[in-house]
């Protein structure tokens, strides 16, 4: 017999005929009250100190001030425009080459899956300062070797300008593409095949069964790494400041970093211009829900069946050259000219052998302490701390979608509230929040570990939400019937088909506490330094050589690291079976 899908496993009957009066008896209404709880302290409490400067002025008194000079600067409002513009840009770009590239190497026969899947989440593991920097090399009007090329066969003039608002919107799509692909693809295994055989039994041909059955079916996932995508890009500080200042193009951040770089810091006013990237954010989170709203994407039930990948005959081949084509813009041109950066002692466009060295690797593995503690740090924070923190937004997501507790439904928002401040502003708070006592964790590398959880949240609970809303609630209201708690169930139940989910998320989270840069760089201390910090103050110092060395060591370490992860986790279990 079937059990009704509204039975929750935080609203089950009990045999104490009072017990669904008093759900704060409850073990899992006691978790759910203790997240909210912890939530609270790490998200509200060291934002609750940016705002509370925002209405204060510099003596500490109450005051709007900030809020009139952020609101009634019509610079200001261009740089809101400029941003929308931007996020928008890149989400619609991330969204559509992410989710193709996910459907080419998860469902089709296409050659050299493996090696696309490893290289188009490449990107994603370099810094986006670095990116930038990359393409002004290639791109720039002036100096960059593309340009010059072109001059070289059309005697003047350049092809691209990178110094632009397009330029930004490429280099930020390209570097945050990866978030869509690696949630799709998580999403793409986890759903069930036999509705694409249902439809292909039925005559729809492979293109159509795609767009008609695939990519509804897996729109949480496209919507979640579109929605990060586009909060992501709007909080992104490097590339618009590196890009954008020659061409005088302000975003909401570098106008920020503006109020927050003069002495002394007007605190007040970048907090106050911190709040429309918060209601942007919480916008966007709106709009998602808005769209998933009344529709059903479960795909997971008890009964499953193996993946067989879509056999394209020839076209396979022309698919794996648009793949291609993509990732040599995407990959293969800033990498290469990252890695040819660090092989030479000066940058020409004229290559002569007596240019080449590797003293830039010998400098950072031997000679460049700071360096070769970033490579540890970074390691532990990203592995371990990756690992810890995925498993907690599992936890909220679970509570959030399975539960009807009451406030349910305000460990989503509380989760989302931290993409909507940047990195930096966030940063400030945590510095105010755990600098004094009772708790104190500057100085240590607990801060940090504090500061990535925090600022990553939405990262992982979107990550896991959206293969949690694949998941039927049989699977775990049977095993509520049988008897077992809610722990049992989390753990053998719901954790096991969230894998694909939670690899896709910790291996998000780990590329991103590699590079994290905005909140690092004011909350490290001496000795605690990591790989982010480190590239950036080479880049201050204008160490580009030893920079691109580190860079392509940092790229080097993880993808290793995520090879080994995605063998470990066994992901690919997709069978080479016949056409669907």
């Amino acid at each position: 017999m079937s059990i009704p899908a509204s039975a929750s496993i935080g609203a089950r009957s009990s045999a104490w005929p009072f017990r669904r009066f008093v759900p704060r008896l409850e073990p899992l209404f006691l978790v759910h009250v203790a997240v909210i709880l912890i939530l609270c302290v790490l998200v509200l409490y060291p934002i609750g100190i940016i705002l509370n400067q925002s209405i204060r002025n510099e003596d500490g008194a109450l005051s709007f001030d900030s809020y009139l000079q952020a609101y009634s600067n019509l610079r200001n409002y261009q740089a809101v425009l400029n941003t929308l513009i931007i996020a928008s840009g890149s989400a619609l770009f991330a969204i559509g080459v992410g989710t193709f590239l996910a459907w080419a190497v998860v469902r089709t026969d296409m050659p050299g899956r493996n090696l696309i899947e490893l290289a188009s989440i490449i990107p994603f593991i370099s810094t986006p300062l670095v990116g930038a920097l990359a393409w002004i090399l290639l791109a720039s009007p002036q100096t960059g070797l593309i340009n010059q090329a072109w001059r070289y066969l059309h005697g003047a003039g350049s092809v691209v300008d990178i110094y632009s608002i397009w330029g930004i919107i490429f280099v930020e799509a390209v570097y945050e593409t990866p978030l869509v692909f690696l949630l799709v693809s998580g999403a793409l295994r986890s759903m069930d095949p036999t509705l694409e055989e249902a439809a292909r039994s039925a005559g729809a041909g492979t293109l159509r069964t795609a767009m008609r059955i695939t990519l509804p079916l897996v729109l949480p996932a496209i919507l979640a790494g579109g929605l990060l995508v586009f909060i992501l890009a709007a909080e992104q500080f490097a590339v618009p400041a590196v890009l954008g200042t020659p061409g005088k193009i302000r975003v909401l951040t570098t106008s920020i970093f503006e109020a927050q770089s003069v002495y002394p810091a007007r605190d007040g006013l970048a907090a106050a211009l911190s709040g429309i990237l918060m209601v942007i954010a919480l916008g966007g989170l709106w709009l998602h829900k808005r769209l998933l709203a009344g529709r059903s994407f479960v795909t997971v039930r008890g009964k499953s069946a193996q993946t067989r990948r879509i056999r394209l005959g020839a076209f396979r081949y022309v698919l794996l050259g648009i793949c291609c084509l993509y990732l040599v813009l995407a990959v293969a041109l800033p990498l290469s000219t990252i890695f040819l950066s660090s092989i030479r002692k000066i940058w020409t466009a004229e290559f002569h052998w007596e240019q080449f060295t590797l003293d830039n690797y010998r400098v950072v593995l031997f000679s460049y302490p700071a360096a070769q503690r970033a490579i540890v740090n970074s390691l532990l924070l990203a592995v371990f701390g990756a690992l810890a923190t995925i498993l907690f937004c599992a936890l909220i997501s679970f509570l959030s979608l399975r539960t009807r507790h009451p406030g349910h439904r305000l460990l989503d928002v509380l989760a989302m509230i931290p993409s909507g401040f940047p990195g930096i502003v966030l940063a400030v708070g945590l510095l105010h929040a755990w600098i004094s006592p009772p708790l104190v964790l500057y100085g240590t590398i607990w801060i940090l570990y504090v500061a990535y959880l925090t600022r990553y949240l939405p990262v992982g609970v979107r990550a896991v939400s959206a293969t949690l809303m694949q998941i039927h609630p049989e699977l775990e209201e049977s095993a509520a019937m049988s008897g077992a708690s809610w722990l049992q169930t989390f753990r053998h139940i719901v954790l096991p088909l969230l894998r694909p989910g939670l690899a896709a998320g910790w291996a998000l989270l780990f590329v991103a506490f590699t590079r994290e840069l905005s909140a690092s760089i004011l909350l490290y201390s001496p000795k605690l330094e990591v790989l982010s910090v480190v590239i950036y103050t080479m880049y201050q110092e204008g160490g580009f050589r030893t920079l691109s060395a580190l860079t392509m060591l940092q790229v080097a370490i993880a993808v290793v690291v995520l090879v080994v992860a995605k063998r470990v986790t066994r992901l690919d279990t997709t069978a080479e079976g016949h056409a669907m």
